[in-house]
């Protein structure tokens, strides 16, 4: 693991990770966490489409928030308070996704797997009550390159 300081949204993904070392060759895998809220929809397909077009064989894990959550809409206080007080630390969110399966497509990559935190809490903690619904709306995933 090698910690990489930069903007790779201004520098870009590849050239970031190449300039130090990065080999495109080998088949890599990706932790984009915390990130894709903060960001709008052409920088995601960007980063997405730099992956897919240079690195040779790669598969990319990242939590993202769905729409309603992003635009504040979820009709609960508890989570628009939470999306507000990003906000107001100078971190709003910007990009939501609520059609996993489009955006894949646009970037012409495949779902490897997606689910919900809350689907993960009731799975592994069936007994203990889910606290906000905002794990109802915020996901993981994996994306691979689709099959030649």
């Amino acid at each position: 693991m090698t910690f990489i300081p930069g903007n790779y949204v201004a520098a870009g993904v590849l050239p970031l990770l190449v300039s130090n070392g990065f080999d495109a060759s080998l088949p890599s895998f990706f932790i984009w966490e915390g990130n894709s809220m903060y960001l709008i929809r052409p920088t995601v397909m960007k980063v997405l489409a730099d992956l897919r077009e240079r690195v040779r064989q790669f598969a990319i894990s990242f939590d993202f928030m769905d729409e309603a959550v992003v635009a504040r809409t979820t009709g609960e206080r508890g989570t628009t308070a939470f999306v507000e007080r990003f906000a107001a630390m100078g971190a709003p969110w910007h990009f939501g996704i609520d059609d996993l399966d489009a955006l894949a497509d646009e970037a012409a990559i495949t779902i490897a797997d997606a689910v919900t935190v809350g689907h993960l809490h009731r799975a592994y903690w069936p007994d203990r009550p889910l606290e906000s619904i905002i794990y109802d709306h915020y996901s993981l995933c994996t994306l691979k390159p689709c099959a030649a």
